[in-house]
């Protein structure tokens, strides 16, 4: 049990030395929080470390996520929208990157171009008259 109380205590430290706000939320999670983002890592027994979630971000206190309506992204928190601005945009993306490289994860292709989202909320397919 000190082996995973102790590797936990270094992941702790390393989000906190890169300027990360470490909370804890649990005996196998901590939340981080930088530039107005926010994400849960956890992990299971015997598993790597690993966000139990997509990030989050700050608007105007309500942790929101990113949503996509295929023309335009937008935050979501709990039926509410918010247009999306580029520079937070690109603050929710260099805040997931840092977290992903600080728990070691492969960089992929569609996640380095920030194309990833929580919700995806269109379907091309409605709306049509042969439906």
């Amino acid at each position: 049990m000190a082996v995973h109380q102790s590797a936990a205590a270094d992941i702790r430290k390393q989000f906190a030395a890169t300027g990360f706000e470490v909370k804890d939320s649990g005996p196998e999670s901590f939340e981080v929080n930088k530039h107005n983002c926010t994400a849960v890592i956890a992990r299971r027994p015997g598993e790597p470390w690993q966000p139990a979630d997509r990030p989050r971000f700050l608007v105007r206190g309500l942790e929101c996520e990113l949503e996509d309506h295929g023309y335009q992204k937008f935050w979501y928190h709990k039926g509410k929208r918010f247009p999306i601005r580029l520079m937070d945009l690109k603050t929710l993306h260099r805040f997931d990157e840092e977290v992903r490289y600080l728990l070691g994860f492969k960089s992929l292709y569609n996640e380095s171009l920030g194309s990833t989202c929580a919700r995806t909320v269109y379907d091309r397919m409605s709306g049509r008259p042969d439906q």
